[in-house]
């Protein structure tokens, strides 16, 4: 983890749900039962790397709701 940076985690509107720092790691979780988990990197205050993929966090969240897989700290 580097420098203490917190990536602000939201919904498809902008309403924060939880941060993670750099270097931590969401769990998300599909429709079906299975989960995965995925490293995000922060990039700047709107915008991180989510497993490899660099979004803008409301973008990943439209992403999320779109195909019904909720995400959480883990």
């Amino acid at each position: 983890m580097s420098g203490g940076q917190k990536i602000c985690m939201t919904d498809s509107v902008g309403r924060m749900l939880f941060s993670v720092p750099d270097g931590d790691i969401i769990r998300m979780l599909y429709g079906n039962g299975e989960d995965y988990f995925a490293v995000c990197h922060y990039l700047d205050e709107t915008h991180a790397e989510i497993d490899g993929v660099r979004y803008a966090v409301r973008e990943f969240a439209q992403r999320m709701e779109r195909n019904k897989i909720s995400y959480a700290p883990a």
